[in-house]
């Protein structure tokens, strides 16, 4: 054990696991998805059951005791904690991880308003109930649990990977894809949700409980703040120390989010699970946010005792601690209090009433909802409104509202005579998410894009009404203020993320606080062979992967996204390459197992390609292939930080 105090980073927050008795461990697992090029308005299905097991296959640790309804299209662009809680000592090879599609709700954007709901099916083509997969850690990174020690066990839900959709006969064939590392595995916000315990002036402590939903997961995390942590607590903004000492005076119990970047440091370096721009970092134009020097040097409960240091053993690497920076606190009491909370995305406003489609429901005792089809939210005068992430107070118009922007909703909802769900928030307030518009450049000036929309608030730009906004789908004017416009040619796709304009308003349409162009957008490769391929490549060792495309078992499934702009693999002059980045930090490789539902897991190229070397013989056939990284067009080359693999056996 260690027996020096934790280190943290000059930052505004650190995370601490709370004490555990001296036989065990602790692991803090989380969850997220990697998002498909068939966009998903809604993917909810049951997660039953999360389970560590050892390297003999029994169980260690159960992260969740119930099944809770997990929407994984809100987990691309987040990681959740499920859970941090004490396990016992020894070594841990991988997870059982257990869905429920008896009563799952997915809904495919085909760009009408409602989208289209699937029917989940199995292989054969028969309706799919509950499934497990079991999911094996890299076997040079086990997790390995000793006193007083913590890690981390990340998974990734692969939606591209798990999922073929059929329109025609309107299902979807799953086969779970879920990969798993002891190391982070992506640089995404990470979000911890659950009630808040205790808070003083310089600590709070917050259960676990994820998704949004009444299912909580094992054990408590305590955080201490610093200068530039912003709070939105009941509508309110504050920033530093006097958000600190408004959240101590609410209530225990009451249900807290923190947004942030969870990280595995060693003695010498730290790893963070999620270090671009947190989702609630962001501030609107004309907010400030000040400058953190505070440099904490000790971490305490909120009894005052100072808490040891947990380290975790992470395969052959140094020591290293868990900690978690955070950008944004938000507190919602309201709904505890009495009012309901509605999100989704604006698809058409006119005066003061808003048209939500497929929107979540959070009702007042906590029940979590898909609200098909249209919701009404009713705004008014004394509608109070915010940005996420917003550091200062000032007088925000329910106007700035408008079509593709990303809200929740607090207010009474009640049921319509068609059967609909109404949100009365003229006495309430509505909090802005950010929200992210995708699309081809048209035109190109100082500091400003138009660019020609596919993508608003994540739904296809059909499902949108546009009128009364000011602003037309195939010219839409984005303020690019300080961004970095070099590769943002016209014709060039471009990924941006920020707030619409009030409604209503001239151009421009939309304000950008993050841009992404062809050489930073994620890129998304996928491809399909239906009857399975016993060579699928050209060529595949540590130097890369050659897919062949003469291959004439190609299914449906045959291109490269970047953003709006898709690539036809059989239609390309030369075989693309496959190689592993040697940019990003984070690489996740794996492969799957469809016959018998297993995943195997690998932190490194070098390892997944023998492992596949091994099982990619001639007799074991390639059914499914995904990729995630960045793709050259010139050179036909895709730099990959994760790659998936189904095998038939």
């Amino acid at each position: 054990m260690r027996g020096s105090i934790l280190k943290l980073f000059a930052v505004p927050m650190s995370l601490a696991l709370l004490a555990m008795a001296a036989c065990s461990g602790s692991a803090v697992v989380t969850m997220t998805a990697t998002p498909s090029s068939d966009t998903f308005v809604s993917y909810r299905v049951g997660l039953a059951s999360i389970r560590l097991l050892t390297s003999s296959g029994k169980t260690g640790l159960t992260v969740l005791p119930t099944e809770t309804m997990v929407d994984f299209t809100k987990l691309t662009d987040l990681s959740e904690v499920l859970g941090a809680a004490p396990v016992a000592k020894g070594t841990y090879a991988g997870a059982m991880i257990t869905l429920d599609y008896s009563a799952a709700q997915i809904i495919y954007d085909d760009g009408s308003l409602d989208g289209v709901e699937l029917t989940p099916v199995d292989a054969k083509g028969r309706a799919l109930g509950v499934v497990s997969v079991a999911v094996a850690l890299d076997p040079s990174s086990p997790f390995r649990s000793a006193a007083k020690q913590a890690g981390l066990v990340a998974l990734n839900f692969n939606l591209a990977a798990s999922n073929v959709v059929n329109l025609s006969a309107r299902t979807i064939t799953v086969t779970p894809m879920v990969a798993a590392s002891t190391l982070p595995i992506d640089a995404k916000t990470v979000r911890v949700s659950g009630p808040l315990m205790s808070s003083n002036g310089a600590f709070f402590t917050t259960g676990i409980q994820p998704f949004d939903g009444t299912v909580a997961g094992p054990g408590s995390l305590s955080m201490q703040p610093g200068n530039t942590t912003t709070y939105e607590i009941n509508g309110f903004v504050s920033t530093g120390t006097a958000g600190q000492a408004q959240l101590a005076a609410v209530p225990a119990n009451t249900m807290t989010s923190v947004f942030g970047t969870l990280t595995i440091s060693s003695d010498t370096a730290a790893t963070p699970v999620g270090t671009t721009t947190p989702t609630g970092t962001t501030t609107p134009t004309g907010t400030t946010t000040p400058t953190d020097t505070t440099t904490p040097t000790v971490t305490t409960t909120p009894t005052g005792t100072t808490t040891p240091t947990y380290t975790t053993a992470l395969g052959s690497a140094a020591a290293s601690s868990v900690s978690f920076t955070a950008s944004q606190v938000l507190v919602d009491s309201s709904v505890a209090l009495g009012q309901d909370r509605l999100s989704g995305i604006v698809s058409a406003r006119s005066g003061n009433t808003l048209a939500i489609e497929d929107a979540t429901l959070v009702q007042n005792g906590g029940t979590n909802t898909l609200a098909t089809g249209t919701t009404i939210v009713n705004l008014g005068p004394n509608t109070l409104v915010t940005f996420f992430g917003q550091s200062v107070e000032q007088l925000i118009s329910p106007q700035q509202i408008s079509v593709g922007s990303v809200i929740e909703a607090f207010g009474t909802a009640s049921t319509t005579s068609d059967g609909g769900v109404l949100l009365d928030a003229s006495a309430g307030r509505v909090r802005l998410d950010l929200t992210t518009a995708s699309g081809l450049v048209t035109a190109q000036g100082a500091g400003n894009l138009v660019l020609n929309l596919t993508n608003l608030g994540g739904r296809a730009i059909h499902a949108l009404d546009f009128a009364g906004t000011g602003a037309a789908a195939n010219q839409y004017a984005v303020a690019t203020p300080s961004l970095d416009l070099t590769n943002s040619t016209v014709s060039a796709p471009v990924v941006v993320t920020g707030f619409t304009n009030a409604f209503g308003t001239a151009s421009p349409n939309f304000t950008a606080s993050t841009l992404l162009d062809p050489t930073t957008i994620q890129a998304e490769l996928v491809i399909d062979w239906s009857a399975g391929a016993a060579a699928p490549f050209t060529t595949f060792d540590s130097t890369g992967i050659t897919l062949d495309l003469s291959n004439t078992g190609i299914g449906p499934r045959h291109q490269i996204q970047i953003g709006s702009q898709i690539i036809d693999l059989v239609g390309l002059s030369s075989n693309p390459s496959i190689t592993a980045s040697t940019t990003g930090s984070n690489t996740l490789f794996s492969i799957g197992h469809a016959a018998s539902f297993t995943v195997e897991s690998f932190n490194t190229f070098d390892a997944f390609v023998t492992q596949l070397q091994s099982e990619v013989n001639g007799a074991t056939l390639a059914t499914g292939m995904t990729a995630v990284g960045q793709y050259t067009v010139s050179t036909f080359a895709f730099s990959a930080t994760s790659i998936t693999l189904f095998l038939n056996d």
